[in-house]
C-alpha cells in the first residue's frame, strides 16, 4: 500500500525511512486488525495465496488514492497546453518523471491538500476495513476490479477537466479576441503580442480558480474511497 500510495512512496523517500515507517504502522495497527487476519497458514499453497490476498489489497488502496494526485496534475498539464507552457518540463521529484510547470505546481498543491484533509487516515481506515470487507482474492474479482478501475479513472478525469475549465474558457476568449485582432489589424504581429497576454490572463484565471483544486481534490478521494468500497464489498462473503 505504501508503495504505490501518495507521499509515502515517493521516489525522493529514502528506503530507510519507508521501511520504518512501514514497520511503525504495521506495529500499531497489529493488534486492531489481529481479529480479521484469521488462522496461521498450515501450508505453503494457503501461505502464498495470504500474500497475495495481502499484495492485491495493498496494490488496491495506494493506487486508487494516488490517482487522486494525478488527477491534480492533469489538470495543470491541460492548463499549461492552453497557456502554451507545455513544452517547459521540470522534474517532479514525487514521480521521478517530467512534467510540465503548472502541472507540478497543482501536484504539489495538491498533495498538501492531501495532507490537510486528513486523506492519509482515510487510507489507513481503509487498510483496516479491507480486513474484514475483502474476500480472498480471485478470478472472479478481476470483472470488478476493472470495473472500479476505470470508472474512477474516468470520473477523475472529469474532475481534472473541471479543475482546469476557467483557465480553458479564459484561454478560448483570449484566442477569439486575438483572431478579431489579426483579422482587423494584419500589420500587428499577434503572435508576439498574444502570446505574453494569453500567459498573463491564464495565470490570473489560474490564481482565481485554486479553491476548486481544493474541492477537487477532496471529491476525489471521496470517489476512491467509494471505489474502493465497492471493490471490497462487490465479492466479500
Amino acid at each position: 500500500m505504501l508503495l504505490l500510495s501518495p507521499i509515502f512512496g515517493a521516489d525522493n523517500v529514502p528506503v530507510q525511512i519507508r521501511v520504518f515507517t512501514t514497520l511503525a504502522l504495521a506495529s500499531a495497527l497489529t493488534f486492531l486488525i489481529r481479529p480479521g487476519v484469521g488462522e496461521v497458514p498450515q501450508n505453503m499453497y494457503v501461505l502464498v495465496m495470504s500474500i497475495g490476498h495481502e499484495i492485491v489489497a495493498g496494490m488496491l488502496i495506494g493506487a486508487m488514492l494516488s490517482l487522486v494526485l494525478q488527477a491534480a496534475q492533469m489538470a495543470g498539464a491541460f492548463v499549461d497546453l492552453q497557456l502554451g507552457l507545455s513544452l517547459s518540463q521540470v522534474l517532479n521529484p514525487i514521480d521521478g518523471v517530467s512534467v510540465s510547470i503548472i502541472g507540478q505546481f497543482k501536484f504539489m498543491l495538491a498533495m498538501i491538500i492531501f495532507l490537510e484533509i486528513d486523506a492519509h487516515h482515510v487510507m489507513l481506515q481503509a487498510f483496516v476495513h479491507s480486513y474484514h470487507a475483502m474476500p480472498a482474492p480471485t478470478f472472479a474479482m478481476l470483472p470488478s476490479i476493472e470495473t472500479s478501475f476505470v470508472g474512477l479513472i474516468t470520473q477523475l478525469s472529469l474532475v481534472a477537466l473541471q479543475i482546469a475549465a476557467p483557465v480553458a474558457a479564459v484561454s478560448l476568449v483570449v484566442d477569439a479576441a486575438l483572431g478579431v485582432i489579426g483579422k482587423a489589424v494584419p500589420q500587428m504581429q499577434v503572435f508576439m503580442v498574444g502570446m505574453p497576454a494569453k500567459i498573463g490572463v491564464g495565470m490570473i484565471a489560474a490564481a482565481v480558480a485554486l479553491p476548486a483544486l481544493v474541492n477537487g481534490v477532496q471529491y476525489g478521494v471521496d470517489l476512491g474511497a467509494s471505489a474502493l468500497s465497492h471493490t471490497f464489498q462487490t465479492h466479500a462473503r
